[in-house]
């Protein structure tokens, strides 16, 4: 541990009580870099070590909140953002990005490192995405008084890396209900969305159905989200697509599915809800359709081929 009066890094070892909850800590930080400081702190393993030029990859979940100051972000799927203070950066396992703050303002950030199978389901259903990492934050007291949760357990008990994973949960729930909706920044470089597409709004509206797909999504909702009749939403949709909002919406739904069915052992229920489908009834008519086969004779080929 490196610790000082407004600085802290801990790494909590990780034990098979952790990972059976579904989130584990592996790491949990605080540090106020100042006016020309550089930067980053070069006291850290060598995995969570990175420069500017190279930037880097990491094999696990961070998110990084900015309570004071400004900088940049940029990352492979999302380009480049500009930070200022109340904003985070979720960062995701195997995406290559770098952050740096302004050397005329510094900043304060919290950070915390985690992974498990919680996690991965966010990613796999859409809750979190890599296209998406940079979101402002509403609640700002919440989250910081739930970094310090974790960063007091981390001054006082060290080893308690069960208690750290379940206050990790509860970082991450206050997390999720203190951010925006989506990303309110302004991309230079790569533009948001991540599908090149030479139409824009066929574009947003892939980025809505790839993001949101785990909801009670329909094409009348996304036209509105997009300003645009639906009329204008279906022609554009397919001319850029060459098919309809509702089958890439299906198509969407029906990956996320096959991806559960391989890698869980959810109930076909269980993946319905989570993926967006209104029933399992429904979700074993598109299988059926699509794939000549029920969900459950799909996971049972899928695990004979793998073994």
């Amino acid at each position: 541990m490196h610790d000082k009066s407004d600085t802290l890094h801990a790494y909590f070892p990780v034990n098979e009580e952790a990972i059976a909850i579904g989130l584990y800590i592996t790491g949990v930080g605080t540090e106020h870099f100042g006016v020309n400081q550089p930067y980053p702190n070069p006291s850290h393993p060598d995995m969570y070590e990175f420069s500017w030029n190279i930037g880097r990859v990491l094999p696990e979940y961070q998110l990084v909140y900015i309570d004071k100051g400004e900088g940049e972000f940029e990352s492979a799927s999302a380009g480049k953002h500009k930070i200022h203070a109340g904003m985070v950066m979720m960062l995701m396992p195997d995406e290559w990005h770098r952050y740096r703050p302004n050397p005329k303002t510094g900043w304060l950030e919290y950070w915390v490192s985690f992974n498990g199978h919680l996690p991965h389901l966010w990613q796999q259903n859409g809750v979190v995405v890599p296209a998406h990492p940079v979101r402002s934050v509403i609640q700002r007291d919440a989250l910081a008084n739930a970094f310090h949760k974790i960063i007091q357990i981390a001054r006082e008990c060290p080893k308690e890396e069960l208690t750290a994973s379940f206050e990790g949960l509860a970082l991450l729930a206050t997390m999720f209900t203190a951010i925006t909706p989506r990303a309110d920044v302004t991309a230079t470089g790569n533009a948001s969305n991540r599908w090149q597409l030479d139409d824009a709004l066929a574009g947003e509206a892939l980025d809505l159905i790839w993001n949101y797909s785990h909801r009670s999504l329909s094409v009348g909702g996304i036209a509105k989200s997009l300003g645009v009749t639906r009329r204008t939403l279906e022609r554009r949709f397919r001319s850029a697509r060459k098919r309809t909002v509702i089958e890439e919406l299906t198509a969407c739904r029906l990956s996320r599915a096959q991806r559960l069915l391989r890698e869980t052992h959810l109930s076909v229920k269980q993946i319905a809800s989570l993926t967006g489908f209104s029933s399992p009834d429904y979700l074993a008519t598109v299988f059926r359709k699509k794939l000549n086969m029920p969900p459950r004779g799909y996971r049972h080929r899928q695990r004979k081929q793998a073994s």
